[in-house]
């Protein structure tokens, strides 16, 4: 039920990108598994390039191995979080999936147009991509305020140049220390007996 409905809303995607379904139909008959954790999903290509939920007992020629967080970041920061997915099979099947993944975009605006018209859909895009913009320049603020609370003002977190430094100190004793004990052994060697 669950890869049903993945795979209708995948094809509504891949019918509004003739090129993509060009990309997919050589691969026609191949199945894909996607681990996910919790939501495991197979698809099989048909030989227009769609997709329609595999059967039981198809064989898999790839398999994507997606834990749920990355599949979360890659909902949040966008196509490039799936490169992290780990996928064995099929390498050619892999390239063009994953070339499809990452170039395939939702036309969100035209589809809302049919139900609200044009100009709200425009409107209500305009509002999304400001609250989208806004999210991530919050987020990028959080982070440069975080780091330069725990360095500068409650140091828990040392900065990269005290790191540095702290490595070549301790890369200077542990020189040191060696010459040391190299000159123990030497005036152990001249000691007379």
């Amino acid at each position: 039920m669950l890869t049903a409905s993945a795979a209708a809303t995948i094809n509504h995607l891949l019918r509004a990108a003739p090129w993509a379904l060009e990309r997919l139909a050589p691969h026609a008959g191949k199945t894909v598994r996607v681990d996910g954790g919790l939501i495991n999903l197979s698809f099989s290509v048909e030989p227009d390039g769609a997709v329609r939920a595999a059967a039981s007992d198809a064989n898999e020629d790839l398999k994507l191995n997606l834990p749920m967080p990355l599949l979360m970041r890659a909902l949040a920061q966008g196509r490039t979080t799936l490169n992290e997915a780990q996928m064995t099979g099929d390498t050619s099947f892999a390239q063009a999936l994953a070339y499809v993944a990452q170039h395939l975009t939702w036309d969100y605006e035209e589809d809302l147009s049919k139900v609200v018209g044009d100009m709200a859909a425009h409107r209500i895009g305009e509002t999304t991509r400001g609250i989208s913009n806004w999210g991530r320049q919050s987020v990028d603020s959080l982070q440069v305020m975080l780091r330069d609370y725990l360095t500068e003002e409650r140091p828990v977190i040392a900065k990269p140049g005290q790191v540095a430094e702290f490595i070549a100190s301790v890369d200077e004793l542990r020189d040191a220390a060696a010459r040391l004990e190299k000159r123990i052994e030497l005036l152990q060697e001249k000691k007379p007996s």
